[in-house]
């Protein structure tokens, strides 16, 4: 570890630390660490770069990287470099982060201007880590709100092909793979050199050869373009400002690096749909059970149609209200579609003319959507459609009341041979009750324009189908 703590709470560095001083605090036991406030010892020798380590066992803090040199040198890289770029943030090494019980290598807050209150993680890989174990640190740091970069020792982890007569061809492993497949890019670091590499695009290309006469082709991948390294000084933070989300990205590449910019908003966007689609799905449940909780059971049941039909509307609300004041917001809408239903059902059972006709013109889901509703306002289902629907009304008790001996008719008569001869007049024109009666046939006129059209479609129906004599052409033989 880079930093310990003093008996007064002040803070050390090994890099920059009075060597005698530190060395006779740890010598008197007085260096602890800043996490488990256990006490450290102070290392410094030819080989080994300057740091504290514990004396008797590992620090309790879970996810920290065995210290060794490159680990160490490579965190003063990279904390040199943000302090010099964001001069006014907090930047602290090995901090520790309290809701996931991790250790950032270099933490980072800033603390003014439009990116105040963004927080960083930055990591130094050195050691072995497995795809699996970033997959758990990664997610834990974006539970915390906490952008993390993990940039990875170019000497340990970036390798290339042996083959003979091959160039610039990756070997890929798994990690770095894993980290690219997830964030879109993936960063190495050269110790030595302070070079950075930035992945952005990968591109794949066959070679051939011949082998004791056999044909053997062999997939290379290979980074495009080949040249992405530029020292550590030339790297800047490139923000998105719809997601505050950084990218590290060099000015002679960050043209070429477009498109991998655009699929990283575009995946951005994705996981914040999915997140979004998750909480709504999460508190849309609550909402049900409250509703089942606190009204009836078909009334309940209502409720959750009236949510599922009007999702677009109100998933915000579903989000973020809790469940009395989501009751509270929609009572009217609620209360409303729950009279609705009931109305309807009663619509249904009815014999009388005009109330069965209604039930034709709307159906059980269209009362429980706010679009609907909304029209509704204040007035009884059953007064709103006689309103609505006023002129289809009117034609369906003139067809009733002027020509009802041919509905009788129909209703009478078999109805197998009246559907396949309305199919000839005109389809709507069929009823499809098991038991029609003389107010089903007339209701299948709402569909008429005019007196004049019903008229004309009665006729036909006197001529084809009540009047018919199959026998008139007879005397003609």
């Amino acid at each position: 570890m880079i930093r310990c703590i003093n008996e007064e709470k002040e803070t050390l560095y090994a890099s920059n630390c009075e060597e005698s001083l530190t060395r006779k605090l740890s010598k008197e036991k007085k260096l602890y660490c800043p996490n488990c406030m256990i006490n450290v010892i102070f290392k410094k020798g030819k080989v080994m770069s300057a740091h504290f380590a514990h004396r008797d066992s590992d620090c309790v803090v879970n996810h920290s990287e065995p210290e060794t040199n490159s680990h160490i040198k490579g965190k003063e890289i990279l904390y040199d470099w943000i302090k010099e770029k964001y001069p006014t943030a907090f930047v602290e090494y090995e901090y520790p982060i309290s809701e996931t019980g991790q250790i950032a290598d270099v933490y980072v807050k800033h603390t003014e201007g439009e990116m105040k209150d963004i927080r960083w993680a930055f990591e130094f890989q050195h050691s072995p880590l497995s795809s699996a174990d970033w997959e758990t640190r990664h997610n834990l740091y974006e539970s915390a709100g906490i952008q993390d970069f993990w940039i990875l020792d170019k000497a340990r982890f970036m390798k290339f092909s042996t083959a003979q007569g091959i160039t610039d061809a990756r070997l890929r492993k798994d990690l770095e793979s894993t980290i690219f497949s997830k964030v879109g890019v993936c960063y190495f670091l050269d110790l030595e050199s302070k070079v950075m590499t930035i992945d952005f695009k990968f591109i794949t290309s066959w070679d051939t050869k011949i082998v004791k006469g056999i044909e053997r082709k062999t997939e290379y991948t290979y980074h495009h373009p080949i040249q992405h390294s530029f020292h550590i000084d030339g790297v800047r933070m490139r923000m998105n400002d719809e997601f505050k989300h950084g990218v590290l990205v060099f000015d002679k590449v960050e043209e070429q690096m477009e498109p991998t910019l655009s699929s990283i908003l575009s995946s951005l966007r994705h996981k914040l749909e999915e997140k979004l689609e998750q909480q709504l799905q999460d508190q849309a449940k609550k909402k049900k059970t409250y509703a089942e909780t606190n009204y009836e059971s078909q009334d309940a049941d209502i409720i959750w149609d009236f949510m599922k039909r009007n999702k677009e509307h109100i998933k915000d609300d579903v989000r973020n209200l809790s469940e009395t004041n989501f009751f509270k917001k929609y009572s009217n809408y609620i209360d409303t579609a729950i009279s609705n239903n009931k109305e309807l059902d009663l619509l249904e059972k009815s014999d009388d003319l005009v109330q069965k006709s209604l039930r034709g013109f709307i159906s059980f889901t269209d009362v429980n959507k706010m679009t609907f509703l909304n029209k509704q306002s204040d007035k009884s289902l059953e007064e709103y459609l006689k309103l609505e629907y006023k002129d289809k009304i009117a034609l369906i008790e003139y067809v009733y009341n002027t020509h009802r001996k041919v509905l009788d008719k129909l209703a009478s008569s078999n109805q197998r041979h009246i559907k396949s001869k309305l199919e000839t007049i005109n389809s709507w024109l069929i009823t499809y009750e098991k038991n029609p009666t003389a107010i089903d046939y007339a209701i299948r006129y709402r569909r008429c324009e005019n007196i004049e059209e019903i008229d004309k479609y009665v006729e036909q129906i006197r001529e084809e189908i009540i009047d018919y004599d199959p026998f008139v052409d007879f005397d003609l033989w």
